[in-house]
């Protein structure tokens, strides 16, 4: 039976709405299967019923949790209040707390990761083997890095290595636990930023997964965008499609290009995952946002850069697509 342009759509749509729910049941991490380029959850929240049916004053609740938040000198005690506190508040209140954990994130992780480049941090750290968990930390032998470092674990933070350095990053993974007490849409986020503080989409200039793993990850952020419309975290996923992933996607990376560095013309791999994205979510914004680059590409057959006076440059239709990229997913994002 032939389908019709919209009976498609509504189809890719119920594919979003599958996607988000089965990538986000969880307020997990998301892992990459080894046998496809689908991200998935690890694991799926279950309510257990452990749930405190106790009557708590939920105001209440919350001006005590968000004087903590305002008073904290890390993330410590906002962490220690919300693992001892959660479930007592029902879940508007319980993704409140984890709104302003998340904002005291945005606000204090810089200042976090500075604590980690002072004094002897780096020396002590870089001689320690890694990965550097919370449980080998206890064998760290200088008593001030070891506590900085058992701090960050118990801030929600986990230590990641980039060119060299040593630093926390917010482990999103570790909210998991707090699946049971919150929406659907927080859960939902807490899912996607798993993915990405689980494994990176790249780290020093350069994609450190596939292009179809890329492309599966603006899927689902695209996914979340689309079912939770009114969420206060539409507007954070939807620049993290735009402005990371389907930027990646399409112009690549300073150390992971999407052209061969002799011909300057877009790589197999990449039009092969461009082809595959196509032909598995046609109707997506993703899909769509594809299509037009490869026609664009088609017109100067793939041809991505040109040498002038032995400068390289853009082709002029290929800097002007990228220029109105943020423009154009905007658009469609907003389509019905």
């Amino acid at each position: 039976m032939q389908m019709n342009g919209h009976t498609k759509r509504n189809g890719w749509k119920i594919k979003l709405a599958l996607l988000a729910a089965a990538a986000l049941l969880g307020a997990t991490g998301c892992s990459v299967s080894k046998d496809s380029d689908t991200v998935k959850p690890d694991i799926q929240v279950v309510d257990d019923g452990s749930r405190n049916e106790e009557k708590v004053d939920q105001k209440e609740l919350l001006q005590e949790f968000q004087s903590i938040v305002t008073s904290a000198e890390d993330a410590t005690g906002i962490v220690s209040f919300l693992d001892a506190n959660i479930e007592k508040a029902d879940q508007a209140t319980a993704d409140s707390m984890l709104r302003s954990l998340h904002d005291y994130y945005d606000v204090h992780l810089e200042a976090a990761q500075n604590a980690f480049f002072t004094s002897n941090v780096q020396e002590v750290l870089l001689k320690e083997a890694w990965p550097l968990t919370e449980e080998t930390a206890l064998a760290i032998k200088d008593e001030t890095v070891r506590t900085l470092v058992q701090n960050a674990y118990k801030g929600g933070y986990k230590l990641e290595a980039v060119e060299g350095s040593i630093y926390p990053v917010v482990d999103y993974s570790v909210q998991s636990h707090y699946g049971k007490y919150v929406s659907e849409q927080m859960n939902a986020y807490i899912g996607l930023m798993a993915a990405e503080s689980d494994k990176a989409a790249a780290k020093d200039g350069g994609l450190v997964i596939s292009w179809d793993e890329l492309a599966a990850r603006a899927l689902l952020a695209e996914a979340f965008v689309a079912k939770y419309k009114d969420s206060p975290e539409r507007e954070a996923v939807e620049n993290e499609y735009v402005n990371k992933y389907m930027s990646m996607y399409i112009n690549g990376l300073v150390n992971t290009p999407i052209y061969d560095t002799d011909s300057f013309k877009l790589l197999d791999e990449v039009k092969a995952s461009y082809k595959k994205t196509i032909a598995e979510a046609p109707d997506s914004v993703t899909g769509r946002l594809v299509a037009q680059f490869l026609d664009v590409l088609a017109e100067s057959g793939d041809q991505v850069i040109e040498v002038k006076d032995g400068e390289q440059a853009e082709l002029q239709p290929i800097k002007q697509f990228r220029e109105g990229l943020r423009a154009e997913a905007e658009k469609l994002l907003k389509q019905p």
